[in-house]
């Protein structure tokens, strides 16, 4: 998912590319505020807020809608393709160093439905937008996350997009009482029951988080790790 197609997207894009030599590898540009321009890649998906909302997704937001609602895209994607089993979602500044098959292979294998990650060093106390979750779920079910690359399963998928459908026909209109997108993944499917796992159950994770961000000229550094996040290219 990226914002644009620079020169720094479309390396990223291409280490996706080599990453997952057997998957089809789409690029989803939101061309929200301004369109994408020409893009010389096979695939791309260009979307923008009111696609979500004629499919029948509320804009409920505190700022952009996709950056609140992270999960939106997946939605938007499953609708397009409803032929794939299993998504897997990379940011633009979040960095594979392992092959994505491998990873998509073991998730089948285990018969998962979610591989991303819990946010360990904020409890549900300490979190910043736990109060978003409070009008739907308890604070014991709150399960702070991170959705910048995750596996996800088709069945995840549909389920989440129902739930987010299902709430919205509460008649909630206020953010403050819609879940936040990245951790509404993470507690929905963690209480209906679904299989999840940690990213850091595949490998080494210690350079996947909010910040400091990584310029893209460190990532040999990083090697021996799964996924590296944020990767800027410091322009």
């Amino acid at each position: 998912k990226a914002f644009t197609s620079d020169d720094f997207v479309m390396r990223r894009l291409a280490h996706v590319v080599n990453a997952a030599p057997s998957g089809d590898v789409y690029l989803m540009i939101d061309e929200t505020n301004q369109p994408g321009g020409p893009i010389d890649f096979e695939r791309v998906i260009r979307y923008r807020e009111a696609d979500l909302v004629r499919i029948g997704f509320p804009h409920i937001a505190e700022g952009s809608l996709f950056w609140y609602n992270a999960d939106y895209p997946l939605y938007y994607f499953r609708h397009l393709h409803p032929e794939y089993d299993t998504i897997v979602t990379v940011e633009y500044d979040a960095v594979p160093t392992v092959g994505i098959d491998d990873l998509v292979e073991r998730f089948c294998a285990e018969g998962l439905d979610l591989v991303g990650r819990t946010i360990i060093n904020k409890t549900p106390h300490t979190y910043w937008w736990t109060n978003t979750m409070l009008h739907f779920y308890s604070m014991d079910q709150v399960r702070p996350y991170q959705i910048c690359a995750t596996i996800t399963s088709a069945r995840a998928v549909d389920h989440l997009g129902a739930t987010r459908k299902r709430h919205a026909a509460t008649g909630v209109t206020d953010p403050r009482r819609w879940p936040i997108g990245e951790t509404f993944v993470g507690t929905e499917l963690f209480a209906a029951g679904f299989k999840t796992r940690e990213l850091a159950d595949f490998g080494k994770l210690t350079r996947y988080d909010w910040g400091p961000p990584i310029h893209e000229r460190e990532l040999k550094r990083c090697a021996d790790e799964v996924f590296v996040h944020p990767v800027l290219s410091g322009r």
